[in-house]
């Protein structure tokens, strides 16, 4: 459905370049490291809070670290590299999607969510809409994506360990299942030990072993070519795979026609795919968290600041390997097609740095897709303990709130790693585009709603998310991520009539559905519009609003007051 963003199916190839005696001495080795900056930081946990939100006092530099390494997978980064070796300048286009997410964050996401003082963005629907309702749909959207990154987090972690632990040509099942479990039970036991203090610490062991491989590898390729791009480019020009759609570096081979399988649906498939990406990826609720772990709105806008310079000189690195892969293999020698495209790094960085570098490249991708597990178990636990026992009115004894977190924390990750392996089996690719689709129809519309919308209400926000949720679900199903495809779901069926990304039509028809149900609800607050304002633009505690302008007969309630609850109550 993404071919920027979806796993290729197991590798009937060789892994010449795989090392495991190598990684897996490194991995050793950074397990280690990552459990004393785990042990390191537990001292500060005291309760549930200083455990899902490091207190919110985690530093700019930190958190801007933790938040480009949250939002890079090894998969997508394997997968881009080999996608700007065979497509050239349009894979290039679809980059600059990425760096465009981040300008969202920046503008209308980081601040005013930390300024809320949110734990999860039903915090941020409470403000506005009645309280069930509220926690219901961000638990709803949150643990529905949670559970479809879970899956492809445990698959990756089955991808690295097949491609960089083993030099079989087909998956070996036993090892696969042994490196998996592993590490899957390593990430719970970092989450249970550290929280949030804990996690951020490995992100930025993670991103920054990442960035200095890429960074070297980077240079290492500039100084093959003397610093001379236009010599690089020039040698990827000439040993690119040939392509009826275009030259390497001229657009067509992905925006040209005849570009997706049985489809005519070209260029507006890959183009709405850089749409879905630009207003959808920066809506993940595990993505979230960096803000709100932030001191301060001023911070949180400043981590995604810097967040977004880092990110566009990560992508920038990406291109220039993925480039200099097919200058220096040559087209035949690096993935020659869609499915294979992920060999194209390791071989690269084989050919340059030899047995050691493959080694180290192995172990940062198992460390690299672990951190991943991580946050998004500590992301479906906070959802969960702060949203859906919210929403069922259950309330914890404040001295044993931490242990029943850590409770949850063993229950969601060792139920999340037994239906990721079980899912392993299956094509489940799709599961990613999907989340960002839903972040796109869902999460954008609602968050801008609530934070700037004066007229917004509880039927808008519902229909908001379900009604995206359900669009999305039904595009998604009849797509080329389900049938009609050589990669889908059932690859040998055909029911397929959308190839574009469901996001181009669901973002819209997110912001449709709150419009109208908004306007036909007789509920309307500008009291809580007001709290809203405050909170977002300077992070300060009002009093508790004034009652909504709606009848209690109207409002479904049995008599009581949605609007006269304090703070306290309604977060």
């Amino acid at each position: 459905m993404s071919d920027i963003l979806a796993a290729p199916p197991p590798p009937p190839i060789d892994n010449t370049w795989a090392e495991p005696a190598i990684a897996t001495g490194i991995v050793l080795v950074l397990a280690v490291a990552a459990f004393a900056l785990v042990m390191a930081v537990r001292g500060r946990i005291r309760n549930r809070d200083d455990f899902l939100l490091a207190g919110r006092n985690i530093g700019i530099g930190e958190n801007a670290m933790a938040h480009v390494a949250g939002g890079i997978m090894y998969s997508t980064v394997i997968i881009i590299v080999g996608h700007v070796a065979l497509n050239g300048f349009d894979a290039i286009l679809l980059l600059t999607a990425f760096v465009m997410s981040t300008v969202l964050a920046v503008l209308i996401y980081a601040g005013p969510m930390r300024n809320v003082n949110a734990y999860t963005i039903g915090d941020l629907f409470a403000v506005r809409a009645q309280p069930r309702q509220a926690r219901m749909a961000s638990a709803v959207l949150t643990l529905t994506i949670f559970g479809m990154f879970t899956v492809i987090a445990v698959g990756s972690m089955g991808f690295v360990a097949s491609r960089m632990f083993t030099t079989h040509p087909t998956v070996n099942a036993p090892v696969v299942g042994t490196v998996v479990g592993i590490v899957g039970l390593a990430a719970i036991a970092l989450v249970y030990l550290g929280g949030m203090p804990g996690v951020t610490r490995v992100l930025v062991l993670k991103v920054s072993l990442m960035m200095g491989f890429v960074l070297v590898l980077t240079v290492a390729i500039l100084a093959k070519y003397k610093l001379n791009l236009a010599d690089l480019l020039n040698d990827a020009e000439a040993k690119a795979a040939p392509s009826p759609r275009g030259d390497l570096l001229e657009t067509g081979r992905l925006f040209g026609e005849g570009a997706t399988v049985n489809s005519t649906q070209d260029p507006w498939v890959h183009l709405s795919k850089a749409f879905a990406i630009a207003v959808g990826s920066i809506g993940m609720p595990f993505l979230f968290m960096r803000f709100f772990v932030a001191r301060s709105g001023r911070a949180a806008r400043q981590t995604a600041g810097w967040a977004a310079i880092i990110t566009v000189g990560f992508w920038a690195c990406m291109v220039i390997i993925g480039l200099g892969a097919v200058a220096i293999l040559g087209g035949a020698a690096i993935g020659k097609v869609g499915a294979h495209r992920d060999i194209t790094l390791p071989k690269i960085v084989d050919d340059l740095g030899g047995s050691w570098a493959s080694g180290l490249l192995g172990a940062i991708a198992l460390l690299s897709v672990g951190a991943i597990f991580a946050v998004l178990l500590l992301n479906g636990v906070t959802s969960f303990v702060r949203d859906v026992r919210a929403a069922r009115g259950q309330k914890g004894d404040a001295a044993a709130e931490l242990k029943d977190v850590r409770r949850y924390v063993l229950i969601f990750g060792i139920g999340a790693l037994v239906f990721g392996m079980v899912m392993m089996t299956q094509l489940t690719h799709i599961f990613i585009p999907t989340s960002i689709d839903l972040g796109a129809a869902c999460v954008l519309p609602a968050v801008i709603y609530s934070l700037f919308w004066k007229r917004f209400n509880t039927r808008g926000l519902m229909w908001t998310v379900y009604g995206g949720m359900a669009v999305t679900l039904v595009m998604v199903f009849f797509s080329n991520g389900v049938s009609g495809d050589p990669t889908a779901l059932f690859p040998d069926s055909d029911f397929k009539f959308i190839d574009f990304e469901p996001g181009l039509v669901g973002a819209p028809l997110g912001f449709l559905f709150g419009l109208i149900g908004s306007l036909t609800s007789p509920e309307r607050n500008d009291a809580a519009f007001a709290e809203m304002q405050v909170r977002s633009l300077t992070g300060a505690v009002i009093p508790a609003r004034a009652e909504a302008e709606l009848p209690i007969a109207a409002s479904g309630l049995n008599g009581r007051d949605r609007t006269g609850r304090t703070l306290s109550e309604a977060h």
